[in-house]
């Protein structure tokens, strides 16, 4: 009996071990930026303001995201938990996904039994959030004034106060995500490919995920080109490949961007969902849509374009389905990227994600 007590007290100190990156999971650009220990040690250095000396790599999967991985989190001198999420549209979201991240992550660095039921109090390494944003605008105003702000979970409830007037009960729960947002405007775009010159709100930001940015922006510019006239050709390059070599030329990411296995895999990652969409729609635009660019979508579908448009569908379900998303946020984007209602994107699915 003795032996049994001792047994089962020393399983309860044991420290379970942080959750391991998930080499089955689809790489992306971002991952792979990230790869090396000595940038993901200059990322947290920089985020937190510190010097760090150890840095290991602790990205989840929360059962609510089914398959999918969280973009990169790691601990940091064993005290600080950082969890970064980059992302190519905006998503006043992101705080509460970035939460779920969070417990599902901080659970993973402790002994369950013990942090549920164990009498002593279980320490954490203490929660970051940040959130990288990259992205194209049509119109300035869009754009924040400074590219460090905060988010809030507690924006996202729902308001009280005029039921209950000026001192509604507080939430008991919040948490802030520290966003880098480098979005830019088409014609800040056009003017780094031809010039080199970047927005005056970059400068004080020379490091990795600014060059992340600038080859993410960079990317979905020369895909829509040709596709959408919002989207001015440059001067001085016509293709995604000429792209990465001018940010090779330029000395950004030279030792990602040498290797060919890894500039394929960049030009796939950035703009999937538009270039699945743009293969629903150019279909009809090849039989002298051209000027409906603009509505491109709908009026294909009043013009018959019903196979490309599906071939675009059944290549986005399939997509979602590799990254292991589930099935109910499928059907939402589904819905949301061409305009179905629930039960035919859900017709769409049956039919093409199983």
């Amino acid at each position: 009996m003795a032996e049994n007590r001792a047994r089962k007290k020393k399983k309860r100190r044991k420290v379970q071990n942080v959750l391991p990156v998930n080499t089955k999971a689809k790489d992306t650009f971002f991952k792979k930026v990230y790869e090396s220990e000595e940038r993901q040690r200059r990322l947290v250095s920089f985020l937190l303001g510190i010097e760090s000396e150890k840095v290991a790599v602790a990205c989840v999967r929360p059962v609510l995201f089914g398959n999918k991985e969280n973009d990169f989190s790691c601990i940091c001198d064993g005290l600080f938990y950082v969890l970064t999420e980059a992302q190519a549209s905006v998503s006043p979201n992101i705080i509460y996904r970035l939460l779920e991240y969070a417990t599902a992550g901080l659970r993973a660095t402790v002994d369950s039994e013990q942090l549920l039921y164990g009498r002593a109090r279980v320490y954490f390494p203490i929660p970051k959030l940040y959130v990288l944003q990259v992205g194209l605008e049509t119109k300035a105003e869009r754009l924040p004034e400074k590219v460090q702000y905060d988010l809030y979970l507690s924006d996202s409830y729902l308001p009280v106060g005029e039921k209950y007037g000026e001192n509604p009960p507080e939430p008991d729960l919040d948490a802030t995500a520290h966003v880098y947002d480098f979005r830019m405007t088409l014609d800040e775009t056009l003017c780094y490919i031809e010039c080199g010159e970047l927005p005056a709100r970059f400068a004080a930001y020379d490091n990795d995920m600014r060059n992340y940015a600038l080859v993410a922006n960079g990317i979905t510019y020369m895909q829509r080109t040709g596709n959408d006239s919002k989207y001015t050709p440059p001067s001085n390059i016509t293709t995604v490949a000429e792209y990465l070599q001018l940010m090779l030329d330029r000395g950004i990411f030279v030792d990602l961007l040498s290797d060919k296995e890894v500039c394929d895999m960049t030009m796939a990652q950035f703009s999937r969902d538009d270039i699945l969409i743009y293969q629903g729609r150019e279909e009809g635009r090849e039989e002298g849509r051209e000027e409906g660019r603009e509505e491109g979508r709908e009026e294909g579908r009043e013009e018959g374009r019903e196979e490309g448009r599906e071939e675009g569908i059944r290549a986005f379900i399939l997509d979602k389905v590799e990254d292991g998303i589930a099935e109910n946020v499928i059907i939402q984007k589904l819905r949301r990227h061409f305009t179905l209602d629930e039960k035919t994107a859900r017709q769409y699915y049956r039919r093409c994600g199983k």
